[in-house]
């Protein structure tokens, strides 16, 4: 009902039984309370604008948490968008994976992240495509939704996806933050493993990716485990892949 119903009702309340008219013209019409009509006109619009309020904050919110328990892909179409990948900063160097098809090669890149949502989470793993001339196009950024960033384990196990047009395979990866020298998992009772690089920004910090061969399915890779150098299995933290 929009206010200006609301003033008409007020109106018509004031009409002789029997009568059609504005309520403003019969002398034995029971007088008109303006100050009613307003104030319930003003509740009106008080009540759609938190109504509007409200639906675009749960939007808001909801958007950022389907971004991942971990990511947020974004087609390399829509990556040049204020609120896609490509609007994050980039924070050390790019890691190149030696995975290439008609696109460019895949590679990997930290990115800051600054939301007041995610008060624990101060970067991701921006996940892209590096062409022939160098020029890189973000397509996939996981990253830590709950809890500290850096706590030991695995954080933003991404499955692999196909992204962009043409599409471009991005294999399944995430990061360690711990001492993890050796990344595996299973492709069913098959045990296969990542491929790693430290992060210049911060060396504690292990971006791993598997290569096409280890799940040539394209289906994700389970169990994942990381153990340091002297063959210690290290804690897992959340080991399950998932898409943002």
């Amino acid at each position: 009902m929009t206010d200006l119903d609301a003033f008409r009702r007020a109106l018509q309340a004031c009409d002789p039984p029997g009568e059609a008219g504005p309520g403003l013209t019969f002398p034995d019409s029971p007088a008109l309370n303006v100050r009613e009509i307003m104030a319930k006109g003003r509740w009106l619009r008080r009540s759609r604008r938190l109504a509007a309020v409200g639906g675009s904050a749960f939007t808001s919110i909801s958007h950022l948490s389907r971004s991942s328990h971990a990511s947020a892909p974004t087609p390399a179409a829509s990556a040049g968008s204020p609120s896609g990948p490509a609007s994050r900063v980039r924070e050390g160097q790019v890691i190149s994976s030696g995975i290439r098809d008609a696109g460019g090669e895949v590679v990997f890149w930290g990115v800051r992240i600054d939301l007041r949502q995610l008060p624990g989470t101060t970067f991701g793993i921006m996940a892209g495509l590096r062409d022939s001339s160098g020029a890189l196009t973000p397509e996939v950024e996981a990253n830590e939704t709950e809890g500290s960033d850096t706590a030991p384990g695995f954080h933003a196990a991404e499955s692999p996806s196909s992204v962009g047009s043409p599409a471009a395979a991005i294999p399944e990866f995430g990061y360690y933050a711990g001492p993890a020298a050796r990344i595996t998992a299973l492709d069913g009772a098959r045990q296969v493993q990542a491929a790693t690089a430290r992060w210049s920004v911060n060396p504690a910090i292990v971006i791993f990716w598997f290569p096409p061969a280890a799940s040539p399915g394209g289906a994700a890779l389970q169990n994942l485990t990381a153990y340091n150098a002297a063959g210690h299995q290290l804690p897992p933290g959340n080991n399950t892949p998932g898409n943002g």
